[in-house]
């Protein structure tokens, strides 16, 4: 079943005991209500320690079976798993079979996971055995004990005897578990087949669950220290919940003796084990205030006390399980996560942003008449008007802020905490406007706790040179302010000195206003206007340079380089492999030997190609390249990709675009021969007649070969009228030319008239090209010539295939049901040929009859798709962008 349809499933039940129980929960509601609400409040914090306890139960048992586990990822887990044994009573092992899940899905052991959800239920019965002995014992002497309790406790025995045989049968008799596995397997696999359904459990499932859960077995007995922590664990937990159930009579105002506690304490938990209803639902309220009436305690407080003992203890813990429930990986929580995270950190962007409006409304609004009068005698009129000020000030700087907490910036954060604090202070001496001081200091606390999360670096040069500016503003607008007032005197009503100037500047852009200043010229408005335009000028760039994305002002160093080469022979397998060790490029590596070769355009960091590397480790390749991404205020995007991560991009939150076909020729049948091949035998044979001739050229090239080839590369480029491209091309540079095999087209006795440089592609048995250029004045069809020749001696060399490389916009948005950006792609690529000829190199291309295999653009999300297109066209333009295609 599909886990989304199980998930509204599980909701629909949750519906119906609330419904189903609503009386009962209004019921208790309103017992909670009639308790000390101090006391109350100490019993739910110690039901918060109860439940972390028990989580810790659960992963010393893991721990003690050799299953990874954290006690933060495992205490949603548990909220979530007593909900689900109540909407789905299964006598517990639905809440099992989601630790069970879990566990697979963290990449441990689902048989090892069953071991300890088996080994924490042995632990928790048996410790519970330890207090219900006491409970009992009180009972026996009280002479209270009934017939019905004796009963429950031997049921408790009878579970905790049939649960550790489980346990001992997997260590003593592994060839029984193993038959009772494989009929197991069986019976599900044959009602699958009734059901006309796949097999649900592999063939080899009973062998490898029987060799883990054996091992488990023999853990458990070799691990006795990490056994009795589990034990000691198990008893800690049900004295933190005694506990809590003694606070409840003291909230309640009732006496208690220690006896009487533990011995409802203990009937209330021995039913709620063995009870058939969902976790003792109807049952424990109850046994559990039947036995504190029979040992003295009033009816009514008996029952009053209970009911708050099940709120806190049952009824609160479901319902916050319930809205766990989409935190556990069984449901997807790994998705939502990442939606989940990026909204924890916009939603204080925005709140940021709200609070910078509600500054600047309340900076000009009068204060209450009454708050007024209460603050007047505290604080003077000039500090009043000053918070008025900082307000409205503080409510810029938080609107300005706002976008920077947005894009995660650790100084912003920073920044915008020292300004809700002086925001909360201006709003208390201005008017004690309590409301908008509280709202700032709440913001600010959620910000401090948040703090992980606000990682992204500013650019260090960028963030000095900001803070330079920012100092040489204030010089500057000062002197400006100074000189200006001092020298320009007769245009104003007043005589300034020197001081006299300074004092005026600094209270213009103190208070905005002086209505003192009376300029009795229009230079003179225009003057003191200035001042202002000036400073906002000047600290407008500030801000610009210290909230500036990091910039890559130097590409990978040696070391760097030396690396990727060792990765990109190893693994490179696409026609872009080489071309991530051209010098443009940055590297980032994993952890598990990968890379990723990518170039900064603002606040884009483009990724040439997949990852390189091991395939098992694209996954955290990507997340890793994210991660740095996001340090960096950076948004990755991965241009010309092949469909076999498509998945996995899309899994960490990508979205993909097709952008063209790659053109690969297969060798092995590609001829001449044929009517479909008439044109380019033609030219062949044409070429031949002439006298042409085609030459490889194995690096390291000759320095006068350079030189001719790079005297065809210019006259090439003046023909085109173009420069050298960059990222996804590459260029001509002499090192990089001097040590790539080269094929050149001439005449005998005669100059180069056209060349390409071969490609490697190193672990794939494939060839290409990058460079293929020709004199302006050339035999028509000498390209062609070229290309059959580097096909002749591909394959006289084993290669299989030869790509021809990118044919962009080709076959992308032709089918009705392509998403909508593929299909405004295709109307590009039929109507729009002015800029750039696709359908004339697709053409090209197609006469060598290849095949087509999709190229694709990964990027953020649609918002953040035309900054990736305009930084493509960057970095593939290199310094060309924007002047030359305006140019041209």
């Amino acid at each position: 079943m599909n886990r989304r349809w199980l998930f509204w499933l599980l909701i629909i039940a949750f519906l119906w005991v609330v419904v189903s129980r609503f009386t009962e929960i209004e019921k208790l509601a309103e017992t909670l209500a009639q308790g000390q609400w101090q006391w109350v409040l100490v019993a739910s914090l110690l039901q918060i320690v109860y439940y972390i306890i028990y989580a810790a139960v659960y992963q010393s048992a893991f721990h003690t079976v050799e299953v990874k586990s954290r006690v933060r990822d495992l205490l949603p887990v548990l909220l979530a798993s007593l909900f689900v044994n109540v909407v789905a009573p299964t006598g517990g092992t639905a809440g099992a079979a989601l630790f069970i899940d879990d566990a697979a899905r963290r990449g441990q052991s689902a048989a090892r996971a069953a071991a300890g959800n088996l080994l924490v239920l042995i632990s928790d019965f048996s410790s519970f055995v330890l207090v219900l002995i006491v409970g009992l014992t009180y009972l026996f002497v009280q002479h209270d004990l009934k017939a019905y309790e004796i009963v429950g406790a031997f049921i408790l025995f009878l579970m905790i005897g049939g649960l550790t045989s489980i346990l001992l049968l997997g260590l003593w008799q592994p060839e029984r578990l193993r038959r009772l596995l494989n009929w197991l397997q069986q019976t599900a696999n044959r009602l699958a087949g009734r059901a006309r359904r796949p097999p649900l459990l592999a063939d080899d499932w009973a062998d490898k669950n029987v060799a883990e859960f054996t091992h488990a077995a023999q853990a458990i007995t070799a691990q006795r220290g990490r056994l009795a922590r589990t034990l000691a664990l198990s008893l800690a937990a049900y004295i933190i919940d005694l506990s809590s159930l003694y606070v409840l009579f003291l909230a309640f105002h009732e006496p208690i003796g220690f006896g009487v506690l533990i011995a409802g304490f203990a009937i209330g938990i021995l039913f709620w084990i063995i009870s058939i209803t969902p976790q003792g639902i109807g049952v424990v309220e109850g046994v559990m205030a039947l036995a504190f009436t029979s040992l003295g305690v009033p009816a009514a407080r008996a029952t009053t006390i209970t009911l708050a003992f099940r709120g806190l203890t049952f009824w609160l813990p479901l319902a916050i399980g319930f809205f766990l429930l989409r935190r556990v990986k069984s449901f997807g929580a790994e998705e939502r996560s990442q939606v989940g995270e990026v909204w924890l950190v916009r939603i204080p962007a925005l709140l940021t942003g709200l609070v910078g409006i509600i500054n600047v409304f309340s900076a000009v609004t009068p204060a209450l008449h009454d708050r007024l009068l209460q603050i007047r005698p505290l604080v003077p009129l000039e500090i009043r008007h000053g918070g008025h000020l900082t307000a409205a000030l503080a409510g810029f700087a938080l609107l300005l802020l706002a976008r920077s907490l947005w894009r995660r910036k650790r100084i912003a954060w920073l920044l915008t905490l020292v300004i809700l604090s002086l925001s909360a202070a201006s709003h208390l001496v201005k008017g004690f406007d309590y409301e908008e001081a509280i709202l700032a200091a709440a913001l600010a606390v959620w910000l401090t706790v948040l703090h992980p999360h606000f990682h992204a670096r500013s650019d260090p040069p960028s963030v000095w040179q900001g803070v330079r500016t920012l100092v040489a503003a204030l010089v500057f607008t000062l002197a400006y302010g100074v000189i200006g007032f001092y020298l320009l005197d007769r245009h104003f009503s007043v005589n300034f000195s020197p001081a006299e100037a300074a004092r005026q500047t600094i209270i213009m852009f103190t208070q905005f206003y002086d209505p003192g200043l009376e300029p009795v010229t229009g230079f003179g408005r225009y003057f003191a206007s200035s001042i202002y335009g000036v400073g906002a000028m000047t600290f407008g760039y500030a801000l610009l340079m210290v909230f500036r994305p990091v910039l890559v002002r130097q590409p990978a160093i040696v070391a760097e380089r030396a690396r990727a080469k060792v990765i990109v022979e190893a693994f490179g397998c696409s026609s872009l492999a080489r071309l991530t060790l051209l010098g443009d490029k940055s590297y980032y590596f994993s952890a598990g030997g990968s890379l990723v070769a990518y170039g900064v355009e603002g606040r884009i960091a483009v990724a040439l190609g997949d990852p390189i590397g091991p395939a098992e480790d694209v996954a955290a390749t990507l997340n890793g390249f994210k991660a740095h991404c996001a340090r960096n205020d950076w948004q990755p995007a991965f241009y010309q990709t092949l469909s076999d991560y498509l998945e996995r991009y899309r899994a960490v939150g990508f979205d993909t675009l097709c952008i063209g076909q790659e053109a690969i020729v297969d060798l092995s049948i590609f001829s001449l021969e044929g009517k479909h091949n008439k044109g380019l035998r033609a030219a062949v044979s044409r070429f031949n007649k002439l006298g042409y001739r085609a030459e490889i050229h194995q690096p390291p090239l000759a320095d006068s070969l350079l030189y001719e080839l790079r005297a065809v590369s210019d006259e090439w480029l003046a023909m085109v009228k173009g420069t050298e491209k960059r990222f996804s091309l590459g260029w001509f540079d002499d090192d990089y030319i001097r040590h790539s095999p080269v094929m050149t087209v001439c005449l005998p006795e005669r100059s180069i008239s056209a060349f390409a440089n071969i490609v490697p592609e190193y672990r794939c048995n494939e060839v290409t090209i990058d460079l293929m250029r020709h004199r302006s004045e050339v035999e028509n069809g000498i390209m062609d010539f070229l290309v059959v020749s580097l096909f002749e001696w591909a394959k006289t060399q084993g290669y299989a295939t030869f790509n021809l490389g990118l044919s962009s916009l080709a076959g992308v948005g032709e089918a009705a049901d392509d998403p909508v950006i593929e299909r405004g792609l295709h109307y590009i690529y039929e109507h729009i040929n002015r800029f750039y000829n696709f359908k004339g190199l697709h053409a090209y291309k197609a006469k060598f009859h290849p095949e087509w295999s999709p190229r694709y653009l990964v990027y953020p999300g649609a918002a953040s798709l035309p900054a990736v297109v305009v930084a493509l066209i960057q970095a593939d333009s290199g310094n060309d962008f924007p002047w030359g295609y305006l140019k041209r």
